[in-house]
């Protein structure tokens, strides 16, 4: 092999283009959602006294803020659904679970079926 087939490799293998960061960064953030998404569900299961994770209602909760207390978020910060936090954000709310927890001060009661 000579210098130039060497150099003539080299070159193609540079004009390869590395895998596109921004989709990696995109993956990367929608997995630090859904884990936050997942811990907030645990989180508010537990406070309702089950051993099953529950979907948290993040609409109901924006609108009586005073009825669920999230406990350990940084000071300043809002609670809201974890799409609305930046990658740092989500990733200090992973790495502070064990200081986080909710408190529900008044349950939303779930409509009352009709029957007939």
């Amino acid at each position: 092999v000579t210098e130039e087939e060497r150099a003539a490799e080299l070159q193609k293998t540079k004009a390869i283009p590395p895998v596109n960061r921004l989709t990696v960064d995109i993956v990367e953030l929608e997995a630090l959602r859904k884990s936050v998404e997942d811990f907030f569900c645990f989180c508010y299961g537990k406070a309702l006294g089950k051993s099953t994770v529950v979907p948290v209602p993040y609409e109901k909760i924006q609108r009586d803020q005073s009825a669920v207390v999230v406990q350990g978020l940084p000071e300043g910060l809002a609670f809201k659904h974890p799409a609305n936090y930046d990658v740092s954000t989500l990733k200090w709310i992973l790495e502070n679970k064990s200081g986080i927890s909710f408190i529900i001060k008044r349950p939303f009661l779930e409509p009352k079926k009709h029957l007939g």
